[in-house]
């Protein structure tokens, strides 16, 4: 009995590698005016620290600070059923309301001339789900978190008149947690009949209900290095090439996994071998490598931009978990599998000066999803997405400039069919929507 229980609580071990989410784009109140299209070749603002230490030479003395807030509504619209697939779960919807605020600061100073350097601290991974711990769907997932936070320090210079090169040293520090029901009458009538379940203090009348469940919670972080080189190419005056790329940084997770159970499933808990409890344990998650290639263009009042970027989500293959107690070590004897993709991106974005202190942008975005059809999640219910982005720059006064900034998604939907039966005895089939929307503000000081 104890080998099938491990199974089912292998599949929820494994869950805590989906908080790990997507890339924050929402890191500058200016670029998000314009879809963040041109960010590596723009060179406008203290954020060209993080977007290509290259353009630094470009801001001037620069000090910048931002706050964003994004918000997300997920919702799961169809069946979720356990058992042998014919029982319905009872439960709450399983929607999602996140809203996440995202505060950022760069500084670039021009050392000499032909050589500047940045620092920036940001938060480019800082993404969370809470479905509740009686929605439909918490043999899944109930709730998860990921909060990654950079500090870089960067360095300009210029290799001649139309060439200038850059570096940063990233110091990443990642946290995650993730929460998910047990399906514990689930897994008894797995394995017993129910006469046997019932004795052992599992009613099975209770199969689909959340009386009897258990929770399974990880957490854990790390700090790891990594770093950014890039690139700006100058091709007249008021026209030119950036190439940025980041690295990706690998992060050993060291933290606690706890199991708790009710207390009329003890008998049964013992039986499968599990304590109830915390333990030590540990996994790695990658945040992968970017790469990004823009083009900006100035043309009396009017501005251009556009740029492609390439992320490798293939990097997201499967999560192992280590650990030295026995229970976690055993719920983990086998990696999971997700084989994630590498996705690209593509923006476009437009500027126009309306007046000496004030000016416009706008931009649109597209960005494919990593995620095959078959690999879909409720917690990673998302599309290739469409957005749309307007935004405006106003001179408070010769050294203050107000930076604003909206983003809207186009909704996605995604059908999902994430059976889990044979695991943590829960199935889900339907279709997931997403709403994405973002705003900006931020003040920029010249020095």
């Amino acid at each position: 009995m104890q080998r099938s229980y491990l199974a089912i609580a292998l599949s929820l071990a494994s869950l805590a590698s989906l908080a790990q989410g997507y890339y924050v784009d929402e890191q500058s109140a200016l670029r998000l005016g314009n879809a963040f299209s041109g960010g590596a070749a723009s060179g406008e603002g203290a954020s060209a620290a993080y977007y290509n230490p290259a353009s630094m030479l470009l801001a001037g003395d620069e000090i910048a600070i931002n706050l964003a807030g994004v918000s997300v509504q997920s919702e799961f619209d169809g069946d979720a059923t356990t058992g042998d697939g014919s029982v319905p779960i009872q439960g709450s919807d399983a929607k999602a309301d996140n809203f996440d605020l995202l505060p950022t600061a760069y500084a670039v100073r021009q050392i000499r001339e032909g050589l500047a350097a940045g620092i920036y601290l940001n938060a480019p991974f800082a993404t969370g789900t809470d479905f509740g711990d009686d929605s439909v769907a918490r043999y899944q997932v109930t709730e998860s978190e990921i909060t990654g936070i950079d500090l870089g320090l960067a360095l300009g210079f210029s290799v001649n008149e139309q060439l200038d090169l850059g570096a940063s040293m990233v110091i990443q520090y990642l946290s995650a947690n993730n929460a998910v029901a047990v399906n514990t009458p689930a897994f008894c009538l797995s394995q017993q009949d129910a006469a046997t379940c019932a004795a052992l203090g599992v009613d099975p009348a209770l199969l689909g209900s959340d009386e009897l469940d258990g929770k399974f919670e990880m957490e854990g972080d790390n700090t790891a290095i990594g770093f950014t080189a890039g690139a700006l190419y100058h091709l007249s005056d008021n026209a030119r090439l950036g190439l940025h790329y980041r690295s990706r940084i690998v992060h050993e997770l060291s933290g606690t996994a706890t199991v708790s159970f009710p207390e009329q499933t003890s008998t049964l808990v013992s039986l499968a071998g599990l304590e109830a409890g915390k333990a030590d344990g540990s996994t790695q998650i990658v945040t992968p490598e970017t790469l990004n290639l823009s083009y900006f263009q100035q043309a009396g009042d009017w501005s251009w931009q556009a740029d492609a970027s390439w992320t490798k989500w293939s990097r997201y293959q499967e999560l192992a978990i280590d650990s030295r107690d026995n229970t976690v070590s055993a719920l983990a004897s086998a990696p999971q599998v997700y084989d994630w993709n590498e996705s690209y991106r593509i923006a476009v974005g437009v500027g126009y000066q309306l007046s000496p202190k004030l000016q416009l942008r706008s931009g649109v975005a597209m960005d494919q999803s990593p995620i095959d059809d078959d690999k879909v999640t409720i917690d990673f219910g998302f599309a290739d997405y469409r957005a749309i982005s307007v935004g405006l720059s106003y001179a408070l006064s010769e050294q203050l400039t107000l930076d604003a900034g909206l983003q809207h998604t186009l909704q996605q939907q995604r059908d999902i069919d994430q059976n889990n039966l044979a695991s943590s005895g829960a199935r889900l089939k339907g279709e997931m929507t997403t709403d994405v929307n973002s705003a900006a503000i931020g003040l920029r000081w010249a020095l």
